[in-house]
C-alpha cells in the first residue's frame, strides 16, 4: 500500500517532524513497506496453535534469584560525575502548563 505524500505530510505533522520533499518521498516509500508487511502478517491464521496447550510456561522464565549488585565504587567509576558517592544527573524541569 503507497501512501501519499499528504498521509505522510499528516504523520510528519503528527510526530512533530518537518520534514523536506525529498524525505517526504523517501518515507512515503519506506513506510508503505511497512504498512504492507503488516498486511502481510494478519494473512497468517492464528488459530494454528498445535502443541501450545501443551508448552510448560513456567519453563520459559528464568529463575528470579537475587545476585550481587554492581560495587558502589565501579559504578561510579564509569559515571561521568559524582558527589560524595552519588551519580550527578541533569536537573528535571517540568514544563509549564
Amino acid at each position: 500500500m503507497a501512501l501519499s505524500r499528504a498521509e505522510v505530510e499528516r504523520i510528519a505533522e503528527l510526530a512533530r517532524l518537518d520534514l523536506t520533499p525529498a524525505e517526504e518521498e523517501l518515507f512515503a516509500s519506506q513506510l508503505g513497506k511497512i504498512v504492507d508487511y503488516f498486511d502481510q502478517l494478519r494473512g497468517f491464521e492464528d488459530t494454528d496453535t498445535d502443541g501450545v496447550a501443551d508448552l510448560d510456561v513456567d519453563s520459559l522464565e528464568a529463575d528470579d534469584l537475587p545476585v550481587p549488585c554492581l560495587p558502589r565504587e565501579a559504578f561510579l567509576d564509569n559515571a561521568p560525575e559524582s558527589i560524595d558517592g552519588f551519580l550527578v544527573v541533569p536537573p528535571v524541569k517540568a514544563k509549564p502548563g
